[in-house]
């Protein structure tokens, strides 16, 4: 899902579901890391995290994991955004038309 569909993008949290290995390498800007395998975990966290919730991984298989995960535990709000490299520049390319 693109960042231009979810409503109120940009008041919302972008969650990195990969290890903290990967996220250490690079990660979207302002983004939180919590793991896909302990999601379930950091429950408590998340609820603290303004949504809407957009969920990223390297591929988009693991974020669309964790946001069926979520919406299954009845979170409304939970998007899988997909690759985490694609948000920065899709952030930048909104912010720039807006302007």
């Amino acid at each position: 899902m693109l960042i231009r569909d979810i409503p109120n993008a940009f008041s919302g949290t972008v969650i990195d579901v990969r290890s903290r290995e990967e996220y250490e390498l690079s990660h979207a800007k302002g983004s939180v890391n919590i793991p896909w395998d302990l999601h379930l975990y950091y429950l408590q966290e998340l609820e603290e995290l303004p949504r809407p919730w957009i969920i990223c991984c390297e591929e988009g298989i693991r974020s669309g994991w964790v946001a069926q995960s979520l919406q299954m535990l009845g979170y409304e709000e939970v998007y899988n955004a997909g690759r985490w490299f694609d948000i920065d520049g899709e952030k930048a390319e909104l912010l720039a038309k807006a302007a």
